[in-house]
């Protein structure tokens, strides 16, 4: 797939950007084996380095290849956009449009264009990597109780702790979730990257995470990448309460509620073979009549879930809120619709949280700023709306 996707990249950006410049024939063909070279990225990198679910390189190298990388993708994005530009100058004939092709043909034009990529890329390598900010957001339920009414829970989705998320990166994340003193916090998967012995310095900080009525986690596809059963202790050990297709009762403020965490279809790869997510064995034994907190990393089966009425609110994660523009269309499509926010699903309240960090194959955030969410939960009719 990675091979795939370099040449493509390659060849588009060779015939609509570098074909264009005006330089030797030599200086193309260093241009051609440096952008394959930085598309390729993932699949040379992870040949050197290896690393499960992560690549186990220098954070400095991390860094630039990921700036090489994505700025050959931003060119890419750019040169289309440059090519559909030129498409409208040819159908508007003579005059302007005849201009505007001799200027999108023109040295001028390919600088800006290089301008613009890379800008974007420096724009969405920092917007990635940035310790999240906390916002404040708020979801009102149908038949929550009034006793409960502002409810402070933490959501930390999609950590993806690794060599480029590391200890001093994790230890701020918990630091700003600590001064909010949330009454609960709940991980709703894709907490690590990599395998245990090589990211146990860079998940320790997770120990300080604290909460009146508990630190409650589920988790994600990557989790199984990392070789979740070796995980799992780890977690444990952390204080991290792992809930997999299984359920606890907590009771803030005196009040019970019922707290459920479910495993990622991952599981039922043949790679893993292991139980897939499983509502009914999650829930087994429960108590009736007692609200549902339900965390599931992907927002895809919510529809499903939605069948259970017990159930007021999904906290989930896995689409990084789209990440940038174009990509998230795609991202949204491949999770029935859902990418960022809140959404009402069958009588269903569904949280998407957009992620704290992203895998380091792939690190660019473009106008979805990472964050730690602070959800508060109003019962309905008193006044409160959803942000």
């Amino acid at each position: 797939m990675f091979l795939y996707f370099s040449v493509i990249l390659t060849g588009y950006v060779f015939l609509s950007y570098l074909l264009r410049l005006p330089v030797s024939r030599t200086v193309k063909f260093g241009l051609v084996v440096l952008t394959f070279a930085s598309a390729g990225r993932i699949m040379i990198m992870r040949s050197i380095y290896g690393g499960l679910g992560g690549i186990e390189a220098p954070k400095w190298l991390l860094f630039f290849s990921s700036f090489m990388q994505d700025l050959i993708i931003m060119l890419f994005l750019v040169s289309i956009i440059r090519d559909l530009s030129w498409l409208l100058s040819f159908l508007a004939g003579k005059g302007i449009g005849k201009t505007m092709r001799v200027w999108l043909n023109g040295s001028t034009a390919a600088l800006v264009m290089l301008g613009l990529a890379a800008a974007m890329d420096l724009a969405g390598l920092v917007g990635a990597a940035r310790v999240p900010n906390v916002r404040e957001r708020m979801v009102t339920i149908e038949d929550w109780p009034e006793g409960l009414d502002g409810l402070r829970v933490a959501v930390l989705a999609d950590m993806h702790i690794s060599r480029f998320f590391d200890r001093p990166w994790v230890e701020q994340v918990v630091e700003r979730t600590m001064a909010e003193r949330p009454e609960m916090i709940l991980l709703p998967g894709d907490m690590v990257d990599g395998e245990t012995d090589l990211r146990a310095d860079d998940v320790a900080p997770l120990a300080a995470l604290s909460a009146p009525y508990g630190v409650w986690a589920s988790v994600g596809n990557h989790e199984y990448i990392s070789r979740l059963q070796q995980w799992l202790p780890v977690f444990e050990k952390l204080g991290l309460k792992i809930l997999y297709n299984a359920h606890a009762v907590a009771t803030p403020r005196g009040i019970p509620i019922v707290v459920a965490g479910l495993a990622d279809l991952t599981a039922l790869s043949s790679r893993f073979d292991m139980p897939g997510p499983d509502l009914a064995l999650a829930l087994k034994g429960a108590p009736e009549d007692v609200p549902v907190l339900l965390m599931e990393h992907r927002p895809v089966r919510a529809k499903e879930n939605a069948l259970n009425p017990g159930i007021k609110l999904q906290l989930s994660g896995h689409t990084h809120g789209g990440m940038m523009p174009v990509l998230a269309s795609f991202i949204k499509r491949a999770n029935d619709g859902y990418v960022c926010g809140e959404y009402d699903v069958d009588g269903l309240k569904l949280f998407v949280q957009p992620g704290l960090g992203l895998w380091s194959g792939f690190p660019v955030r473009l106008f979805t700023p990472n964050e730690i969410t602070i959800l508060t939960i109003h019962a309905a009719g008193d006044g409160h709306a959803g942000v």
